[in-house]
């Protein structure tokens, strides 16, 4: 059956004829068929249409009565002194056991109770200027609000109070929005917040307005979460895409039907379009089908599986080229036969769930080897010295072979590799010519290049020298540098191939990661770092394998691009994350890997006069199933038309994330200074203009104010200040810190707060639930302690991590029961500090709750990245000590000011939280 045709005329209809009647009915909803029915429309009737911009839920003339309604009944309720009734907050319920816990607190005389001696990070009672009179409260809560009402401004004191490191884990404030500007009034149109937020969540009307908060505007995008933290997208299934001809926006929930509901407004430029056909009528089923019933329409992120107009040739399969360095270097380091084993381990977890994926083997030293797999005989190697013209020995085929077909050719492969080059004594290493050999093998396809280098490349194309030692100040040199152009000319290279760059980096003591992270960053890939890796030991090996694991098991997205369009009067300025960006504001990756970070920056040319910006992100990619898909993320903000509004809605790990990638690009394309400085000043700036416009009138001198939703702001820029990255410390190796600037860029945002602010827990003192299984099957956790040494004991233990490496500290006075119990050595003595690969289970109760704690930090991360785990005796080892009390960022470094925070001239990595809170006061003033 054929659906209705739109320009047929009124006719009659049999009674019998339901379909067409209940076709025209939904079709053309605002058509009054009955003139008996026009009561219907009267403000006392509801509206039976679905809810719109045009039909809301409520009666034609109900929002403005109902809101006077409302603000009538709080008003009656506040002239008789009547609060809204506050229901008490609980909290994860704790079982109640009778017995004490055996490293109860000292109130209760345990084995493990110390005397009352002064600690050696403890801080005298009688020296704390910094408490405040229990009375002051800046915390408290307001009063219930109407739904439709403002916000009222919530302000606190920073000065003389630590920070609650509990609100870094609070919700943003969300958009006050309401259901009827969606096309269906769904609840869920907004994109999650795991996926796409904003630096404010509510938008300044005017470039004058954003420039006066000082607050940056951007979006923070996580297209493509991983398993841990993924949500149901719903998926569209028909391939009908519907787009704005004018600006090429995707329908969304945010759009508006016109003209008897035969064409919806776009809500980013305001041109009417026609509604696909498919919207009403079931081409597979010959059935009518509801509009309102289509996931384009009710959710926040969709996706749609592209027609043919969306690829220009058939989707790519999943294809993989290793190239593995086999100098002399890396056979030392052990390395080849770890990697070997690593990845014959992922083989079966490699995304091949139609049997397309292909595999390649590339060596490098001075010369390139290829590694024939085809014919089902024992594999060849094929080695080719003419490193200035590079070729393929042999066809693609026989080079790039499907993994589920020569399975056992490649299982003996990399048996072989362990030993095959054990007498390899060349010191030679041709990585730029290696990676050239295996673009060439994947430029038909496209694809991704897995490298493993154990040593600089010092041969042909892309050579490294090593850099003189420089004479001047690590603040007056840039933070990364490139030695050798080559590798960003390779990286485009690839981008215009689709084909992406992995990086596994073993170093001694200089390995050049800032050049070698070149192409990743360009290519949408990863770089890992393994300083002083040695196969002998057992932490390293893991760490390797489970990184590698993790990375080849992940279902990444291929051959994608992604753009973000905004409305009218804003636009995108620059990009940030590993991509290349392409004019004008078009981001080019490669591949899309699980959980990886990206930042938009905004700005407003012109003022806006609607009510609602809209931003919506398409990114376009391929599935590893082989399958085009477009994936749309929609944000509607509304319009701010006071500096209240925009600080209330503020975003502060977002603005955090925006100020960090300014303030490395800073330090990248001039000095560290740089970068540093421009960090604390836009800090300053925020809490300078908060000061100015919207401090209250009591307010005095002494004291430091900013809105509750950037309370820990101060904190998560001390957090940057003190990171390797960004750290004056002349110590930290250059390879680290470039390791830590790559984290900065590319972590997802729930990683990368948690590494800027680390996990700091008591563990000798632990509630009895913490370290047991809650309902969820997820590990319960201690509470959080500040990162600051004052309230840790002497005989204590605690553990600390940031995402990527745990430590377990033991107090020098620790005493034997607890180190029996959790180690199962007799006394402090017998405890030395080091790396270990796994934490020996003692069969205690303390020592498996804290096994269940490390195992979970370790197996429930949100990234590739490993984390491991060291022992630190207090008084052994100064290294692992002193980076140990360098992650407590609250404290004063030795290296640090002594001075107030006010008479300081520059920040320094070594000042304490409140110094920091000092400085920042004094340039307020």
């Amino acid at each position: 059956m054929n659906p209705p045709s739109r320009g047929t005329p009124e006719r009659s209809i049999s009674p019998g004829d339901t379909l067409h009647q209940d076709r025209r009915q939904r079709r053309h909803y605002p058509r009054i068929a009955d003139p008996s029915l026009t009561s219907s429309l009267s403000p006392s009737a509801p509206i039976s249409q679905p809810p719109s911009r045009y039909g809301s839920p409520l009666p034609v003339n109900t929002p403005t009565t109902y809101q006077n309604d409302y603000k009538q009944v709080y008003q009656g309720m506040a002239n008789m002194n009547i609060q809204p009734q506050a229901y008490p907050q609980t909290p994860y319920a704790q079982p109640q056991y009778q017995a004490q816990t055996p490293y109860a607190q000292p109130q209760a005389q345990t084995p493990y109770a110390q005397p009352q001696a002064q600690t050696p990070y403890a801080q005298p009672q009688a020296q704390t200027p910094y408490a405040q009179p229990q009375a002051q409260t800046p915390y408290a809560q307001p009063h219930a609000q109407p739904k439709y009402a403002q916000p009222i401004r919530q302000e606190v004191s920073l000065m003389g109070q630590p920070p609650v490191l509990e609100d870094i884990n609070k919700e943003p404030t969300q958009p006050n929005l309401q259901n009827c500007i969606t096309a269906t009034g769904s609840p869920t149109a907004q994109v999650s917040a795991q996926i796409q937020q904003s630096t404010v969540n509510a938008m300044p009307y005017s470039n004058a307005l954003a420039k006066k908060t000082k607050v940056p505007l951007a979006l923070v995008l996580q297209p493509y979460l991983g398993d841990a933290q993924k949500e149901e997208i719903p998926l569209v299934s028909d391939m009908v895409v519907s787009r704005c001809t004018r600006c090429k926006t995707y329908i969304n929930p945010f759009v508006q039907f016109t003209a008897g509901a035969l064409q919806w407004q776009c809500n980013m430029c305001g041109k009417e379009n026609e509604v696909p056909q498919a919207f009403d009528w079931n081409i597979m089923t010959h059935e009518a089908a509801n509009r309102y019933d289509r996931p384009e329409l009710n959710y926040g992120c969709v996706d749609i599986i592209a027609p043919a107009e969306f690829a220009i040739r058939p989707p790519q399969p999943p294809v993989y080229v290793f190239v593995v360095d086999t100098s002399y270097q890396a056979i030392q380091t052990g390395m080849i036969a770890v990697v070997a084993d690593a990845i014959k381990a992922s083989l079966d977890k490699i995304p091949n769930e139609d049997d397309r994926t292909k595999i390649a083997f590339i060596t490098a030293d001075n010369a390139i080897g290829f590694h024939k797999l085809n014919g089902g005989g024992e594999p060849e190697i094929l080695v080719v010295g003419d490193l200035t013209d590079i070729y393929l020995p042999r066809a693609s085929s026989d080079l790039m072979v499907n993994l589920t077909e020569c399975r056992r050719s490649v299982d003996d492969l990399l048996d072989k590799m362990k030993m095959m080059y054990n007498q390899t004594s060349s010191p030679s290493n041709c990585l730029g010519s290696a990676l050239q050999a295996a673009r060439k093998l994947l430029a038909p396809t496209g694809g991704k290049i897995v490298c493993f280098q154990g040593s600089i490349p010092n041969l042909g194309v892309g050579s490294i020298t090593e850099k003189k030692e420089a004479t001047k100040s690590i603040l007056d040199l840039p933070l990364t540098s490139a030695s050798n152009s080559f590798y960003k000319t390779f990286a485009d290279d690839c981008v215009k191939t689709q084909v992406c760059a992995d990086m596994f980096v073993f170093g001694s003591q200089w390995s050049d990661l800032s050049t070698l992270n070149v192409v990743p960053r360009f290519t949408g890939g990863q770089t890992h770092y393994y300083p002083g890796f040695s196969a002998l030991n057992q932490t390293d090996c893991l760490k390797l394998k489970e990184e590698i694991i993790s990375l080849l098991s992940e279902k990444i997205g291929l051959e994608a691009v992604m753009r973000t369009r905004c409305s009218q009067g804003i636009v995108c300025r620059s990009f940030f994350g590993n991509c290349t960006t392409r004019v004008p504001d078009i981001m080019a990756l490669p591949n899309v890997p699980r959980d990886q970070s990206y930042c938009v920056e905004l700005g407003i040319e012109e003022d806006i006069t609607t009510p609602f910006v809209y931003f919506q992100t398409a990114l376009l990619y391929t599935t590893c199933s082989s399958e085009r898909r477009l994936r749309i993320m929609n944000l509607c903000l509304p319009v701010a038309r006071s500096l209240s509004e925009v600080f209330s809605s503020a975003n502060q790990v977002a603005i955090a994330r925006v100020l960090c990638h300014r303030a490395l690009d800073k330090a990248v394309n001039y000095k560290l200074r740089d970068g540093r400085d421009l960090l604390a000043q836009q800090c300053t700036e925020i809490f300078s203009q908060y000061k100015k416009e919207m401090a209250s009138t009591a307010a005095t001198a002494s004291q430091l104010t900013i809105s509750q939703e950037m309370n820990l702001l101060p904190l998560l820029v001390l957090g940057l200040i003190k990171s390797d990255a960004l750290n004056e410390s002349p110590l930290i190796p250059v390879d680290m810190r470039a390791q830590s600037a790559i984290f900065l860029r590319t972590l997802p945002t729930e990683s990368w707060k948690h590494y800027v602010i680390p996990h700091f827990y008591p563990i000798h003192s632990m509630p009895p639930m913490a370290g047991t299984m809650d309902p969820t099957g997820h590990c319960v956790m201690p509470p959080l302690m500040n990162l600051s040494s004052e309230k840790m004991e002497s005989h204590g233990c605690y553990l600390l991590e940031n995402g990527h490496t745990i430590y377990l500290w033991f107090g020098k006075h620790c005493i034997p029961p607890l180190c029996r119990d959790l180690l199962g050595l007799s006394s402090i003595q017998e405890v030395k500090s080091g790396q270990i690969p796994l934490l020996p289970s003692q069969n205690t109760p303390i020592s498996d709750r804290l096994v269940h704690i490390v195992h979970s930090i370790q197996s429930n991360r949100q990234t590739a990245y490993y984390p491991t785990l060291h022992i630190i005796r207090e008084d052994e080892d100064p290294f692992l000590r002193s980076r140990f009390l360098g992650y407590l960022i609250e404290d004063r470094q030795p290296s640090g000011p002594s001075t107030a925070g006010a008479n300081l001239t520059a920040v320094h990595s070594g000042m304490s939280y409140y110094q920091w809170l000092g400085y920042i006061r004094a340039k307020c003033q």
